[in-house]
């Protein structure tokens, strides 16, 4: 793709997903410990707050629990707890077995049950290290078979808990009936090769695992990024006001909007380095958020690399 190509392609997806873009607050390069996340300004009704995070209370039976990572590493990720007739299904299982069960005893709070249900949206270990917990909670896990393998790999997690794991269909959606609201499990790809967004029909929320960071520049480590910014792009287009970022402040369309202007403004410096002959640790080190983006924040100093390296070899791929 020449530079005419990748320029109409960018026109194309902002003018498709929104019609005006409206650039975010981003952020520059800082030490993950110097900086914190949460928005300063509450838009939804806290409902527990810990050192590790705070869960909001976004509508009517959903709630969506924001981790602060660089202060305590308890649940790590975000993720949620959503409450129908006849079921509470908790999103992810975070970073580790004592998050998990944070997570669950605040849904017994809040609910007055159990999850009934656990949806893991990727295989990283600050989304499934707890999943040890929550094969003993005796809810149903439901996980991608790329996410199951995966994190058998990592070895972190019990045998026989992934054993127990409900696959998820990898091309077609998957429904969670509650009685009185439904779930879409939606399979996806972009922040890894097996991402599963999950989809709130009434009141429309999306959480959307790690395809979407707010506040917080992504981690491209296992990312495919062509696939990335067309999964946001399609996010976008969606009628959700509300999106539940893997980290950062519960997101809306402006937030998303932003997001997707840093995944392409990232593009276009991985093309440059590539003609310029940089390599990716060149290139990170050369890289810096457009002037709007102070206010963000990355976990560690070689994100920018990582973002460079991946963009590198989708754009080299035969």
């Amino acid at each position: 793709m020449d530079d005419i190509d990748a320029l109409s392609r960018r026109v194309f997806l902002r003018r498709w997903a929104t019609g005006t873009l409206q650039v975010g607050a981003l952020a520059a390069w800082a030490p993950w410990w110097s900086r914190e996340i949460l928005s300063a300004q509450e838009r939804f009704p806290v409902v527990a707050s810990e050192p590790w995070g705070k869960i909001e209370r976004i509508a009517e039976g959903v709630w969506a629990l924001t981790s602060t990572p660089l202060r305590d590493r308890t649940t790590l990720c975000n993720g949620g707890i959503v409450e129908g007739r006849n079921g509470v299904v908790l999103i992810e299982a975070f970073g580790s077995d004592e998050g998990f069960e944070w997570m669950a005893g605040q849904a017994r709070r809040l609910t007055g049950r159990g999850p009934t249900h656990v949806v893991v949206t990727h295989y990283h270990a600050d989304h499934t290290a707890g999943l040890g917990a929550a094969g003993r909670s005796g809810a149903e896990i439901l996980a991608t078979p790329v996410t199951r393998d995966a994190t058998r790999k990592n070895g972190n997690v019990p045998g026989p808990v992934l054993d127990r794991i409900t696959s998820l269909d990898t091309i077609r959606p998957t429904e969670i009936e509650l009685g009185d609201r439904s779930l879409i499990l939606v399979p996806r790809r972009g922040h890894t090769d097996s991402d599963v967004t999950v989809e709130v029909t009434e009141p429309a929320v999306v959480f959307c695992g790690d395809l979407v960071w707010n506040e917080m520049f992504p981690n491209y480590v296992d990312a495919l990024p062509l696939r990335l910014t067309q999964a946001v792009t399609l996010l976008l287009a969606s009628v959700a006001p509300t999106f539940v970022p893997g980290h950062g402040p519960v997101a809306d369309v402006r937030d998303l909007e932003g997001y997707l202007e840093l995944l392409l403004h990232v593009e276009e410096a991985a093309r440059r380095a590539l003609q310029e002959g940089l390599t990716a640790t060149q290139a990170g080190e050369a890289y810096r958020p457009p002037p709007e983006a102070r206010d963000w924040t990355v976990f560690r100093g070689d994100y920018y690399a990582r973002a460079m390296a991946a963009w590198m070899e989708e754009l080299t791929r035969p």
